[in-house]
């Protein structure tokens, strides 16, 4: 039984850093959320020599033992909340074992109760970004292994004001390319129930393919007007649907 608050497992997207969802994980800490951010290496130490060798097996390596320390150890219930690619690496980082039901069964405390998937990719297991939707024309390759978004203004930050949009575009980050051609190797939709948040605004993954994503992921639906990145522009509006839902996963796990 789940008689507590849930740890919230916060999973970016690509060319961030942790700031850009500080507002977000502040809002879940003042509901009583433990939020946990662990560091990607795939947007992080860019400028290591590395860095271009980090693939999202590394991503999701780093989830999954952040989730085995949670589940395994402190016996924590949790609700993973995927932003962008993070939904990729989410959904791939989750064994069925760490599901609460599974756990549940097997007499167990704690597991993963929800996923949360707001303006994310969801891939079928076994595909990988490029193999699913070839060479996005918003991204700018350097021969040096790293990639990058153009026009991330625009793109990622298309309602804010604009002085805010250009602050944080030029706060973006590079990312190994290589996390493109990783193919999942595990899909956590196919026994977690899930949640997806259509940002009908968001310029980066048009709404019709969030649809697509939601539909693949067989998840509750809601929507928003935000952008792409609502964690920006409404993060009030976005800790208060994170905390329902959470909520409601509380509930049906007891």
């Amino acid at each position: 039984m789940a008689t507590e608050k849930p740890s919230i497992v916060l999973i970016q997207g690509s060319f961030q850093t942790p700031l850009v969802y500080a507002k977000l994980a502040a809002g879940l800490r003042d509901l009583g959320y433990p939020v946990i951010h662990p560091t990607l290496p795939s947007c992080a130490d860019v400028e290591a020599d590395v860095f271009p060798t980090r693939t999202m097996e590394d991503d999701t390596r780093t989830v999954a033992e952040t989730l085995q320390q949670l589940i395994e150890k402190e016996e924590r219930s949790v609700v993973v909340v995927m932003h962008s690619y993070g939904g990729i690496v989410g959904s791939t980082a989750i064994p069925q074992s760490l599901a609460y039901t599974s756990r549940q069964a097997e007499g167990k405390k704690g597991g993963v109760l929800h996923l949360f998937y707001y303006a994310a990719f969801v891939l079928p297991e076994g595909t990988s970004v490029i193999s699913t939707f070839g060479e996005s024309p918003n991204n700018y390759v350097t021969s040096d292994g790293r990639f990058r978004i153009m026009n991330g203004a625009k793109t990622l930050y298309s309602d804010l004001p604009d002085g805010e949009a250009a602050l944080w575009e030029s706060r973006l980050i590079p990312q190994s390319y290589l996390v493109q051609t990783t193919p999942t190797t595990r899909a956590a939709y196919e026994y977690l129930p899930s949640t997806y948040l259509i940002c009908e605004g968001d310029q980066a993954v048009p709404a019709t393919f969030q649809g697509g994503f939601a539909k693949l992921a067989r998840a509750e639906i809601d929507r928003c007007s935000a952008g792409h990145s609502p964690m920006l522009s409404e993060p009030e509006m976005l800790v208060e649907k994170i905390a329902a839902v959470v909520d409601k996963a509380v509930a049906a796990s007891v």
